[in-house]
């Protein structure tokens, strides 16, 4: 019985991730997949998994609320793939693909592996990375400063 989903958001950030993860599960066997997934507050057993968030640019704080779902399958058939994810409800990952708390999706694929990555529109499950907030803010400040220090001189 299929899934009914929502749509999802590609999350460039995500995505990034999850080809990130499909790389380095490359050469891990099948039978060890779902080893590999998270769910929400958990980091997954994944080798130097804070270097890949900072590949990425994702800030820690930011994946929390995220969930990373492998799948794999030897001799890599897509269409198979994707039933892993999406055929059966009864599927462990199914719950997720239906929460609609989960808004956007970064998936990847290396040999055998296929990871989808979700992501919600919290900060804690965004996926983003703080730096550009911070400096947006402080452009932000800056601007409004300077303007301000105009406004001051013009009118002295």
């Amino acid at each position: 019985m299929p899934l009914h989903l929502a749509n999802f958001t590609e999350n460039s950030n995500a995505a990034c991730l999850a080809n990130k993860i499909a790389d380095q599960l490359k050469n891990v066997t099948c039978k060890n997949a779902f080893h590999y997934s998270s769910t929400p507050g958990t980091k997954p057993n994944i080798t130097d998994f804070d270097k890949l968030l900072d590949d990425c640019d994702i800030k820690e704080n930011h994946s929390v609320q995220g969930v990373i779902l492998p799948v794999c399958e030897p001799e890599i058939n897509l269409s198979l793939m994707t039933d892993n994810y999406t055929i059966t409800t009864t599927s462990q990952y199914a719950k997720y693909l239906k929460d609609s708390n989960y808004t956007g999706i970064g998936i990847g694929s290396k040999d055998n592996w296929m990871v989808v990555v979700l992501s919600t529109n919290t900060s804690a499950g965004n996926f983003s990375h703080a730096a550009s907030l911070i400096a947006n803010f402080s452009m932000r400040n800056y601007l409004v400063a300077l303007f301000i220090g105009f406004l001051v001189v013009s009118m002295s």
